[in-house]
């Protein structure tokens, strides 16, 4: 008979994995580093594989380590979900949620008032951060529910909303493309970024970042102002001196496609209405953008 995995040491190597070593984990588990280390001792001794390398630059995942990596966001989401299925407590007390920061300021105002008429006793708590950081968040069960952005190997997430995807410049700013192309990117981790440097790259053009910012409002400012050319969501403009670029060598408008995530910790009577407020607020805010 095979054995049976324990949970506990598999979130302690998501965990791990996540924090990228054991040092962190043991602050964000509560556990002494060597308690840490032998969680995943064991968990290795368990499946008689290596699944960590250590070295002075911190931890890196072997073949073995990978593998179980991607199981472990279904095993431990089902595990919530079988607890949250036997509850039957009503929802109350903190619900953790996840919003993109470049969506957070609109979206928290026709969210949250929804929220409070739905669940009184919820007690909202909210995370802002990149959407590839807030679905780590989700597999590790520190987040109950994320705003995410939709990316093509996540393709069976519930939709939000869509809006579209366009290069804009100044309207005062010449496109030479014998010059260098001024461009402002994020700097963070993310799929506008991945998608804006692999644009770039493609279309052959010379170009040099004059912004880097983890914050999309600054890369807007950017264009706006004339400073740079830059990849942005249409909700996101809101001047008449900012254009879409028409270039050969850039793509057109595209999809941005916002998705809704869940960590499974919550039982689906709960889940679903949670879910209608947080699509609520996702309609009123596209409806008000395209009003304007």
């Amino acid at each position: 008979m095979k054995p049976l995995l324990d949970l506990d040491l598999l979130n302690t190597f998501a965990v791990v994995v996540e924090v990228g070593g054991f040092k962190e984990a043991s602050s964000r588990l509560f556990r002494s580093q060597a308690a840490v280390s032998m969680q995943i001792k064991r968990l290795e001794e368990q499946l008689g594989h290596r699944l960590l390398e250590r070295s002075n630059q911190g931890i890196k995942l072997t073949e073995p380590g990978k593998t179980l990596l991607g199981y472990i966001d279904r095993i431990l989401r089902l595990n919530n979900e079988t607890l949250s299925a036997l509850s039957l407590e009503p929802l109350r007390g903190p619900v953790h949620f996840g919003i993109p920061t470049d969506y957070a300021q609109t979206f928290l105002q026709q969210f949250i008032p929804r929220i409070r008429d739905a669940f009184p006793e919820l007690v909202p708590r909210i995370t802002c951060g990149r959407s590839r950081k807030l679905r780590e968040l989700v597999t590790t069960g520190d987040l109950d529910v994320a705003i995410v952005t939709g990316e093509p190997q996540f393709a069976s997430e519930k939709s939000l909303w869509s809006e579209a995807l366009c290069w804009y410049a100044p309207v005062g700013l010449p496109i030479d493309t014998e010059e260098a192309l001024p461009v402002a990117l994020l700097e963070s981790d993310c799929a506008l970024r991945d998608i804006a440097a692999s644009d770039l790259k493609q279309s052959g053009l010379d170009y040099h970042p004059v912004l880097n910012s983890t914050d999309m409002a600054n890369l807007y400012s950017a264009v706006e102002s004339g400073l740079a050319v830059a990849l942005l969501p249409e909700s996101s403009v809101i001047s008449a001196r900012v254009r879409p670029i028409q270039m050969d060598q850039l793509p057109g408008q595209r999809l941005l496609t916002m998705n809704v995530i869940n960590a499974g910790t919550l039982s689906p009577n709960f889940l679903e209405p949670l879910q209608a407020c947080i699509l609520a607020a996702a309609r009123a805010i596209h409806d008000r953008s395209a009003a304007k």
